[in-house]
């Protein structure tokens, strides 16, 4: 089985995404499962890695919705606030996944 072990997905928001400059315009647009869907299919590689692209838990609980719904995505790596007071709990209820 062949893995991109790299890849980020998301649903475009300018104010949530303001690292993302006018000289990277080409990134300032959706990127979904089926996007890539395509290049892995041409490339002959099997799954992906869905790797965070902001620090937060909404965007870990997002990537785990794709994951669930898009069987070519073979894993996560989220974030979670290791500060946080309520971190056994989150860790437990992502360990689910």
């Amino acid at each position: 089985m062949k893995i991109d072990s790299h890849q980020h997905f998301w649903r475009y928001e300018p104010a949530r995404h303001g690292w993302i400059s006018d000289a990277m315009a080409v990134l300032k647009r959706d990127f979904l499962p089926a996007d890539l869907n395509r290049e892995l299919q041409a490339n002959q590689i099997d799954a992906s890695i869905a790797v965070q692209a902001d620090q937060s838990q909404g965007e870990t609980l997002f990537l785990l919705d794709l994951a669930k719904q898009c069987p070519t995505i073979a894993g996560v790596v989220g974030w979670v606030d290791l500060c946080a007071d309520d971190l056994r709990e989150h860790l437990e209820s992502f360990s689910r996944h």
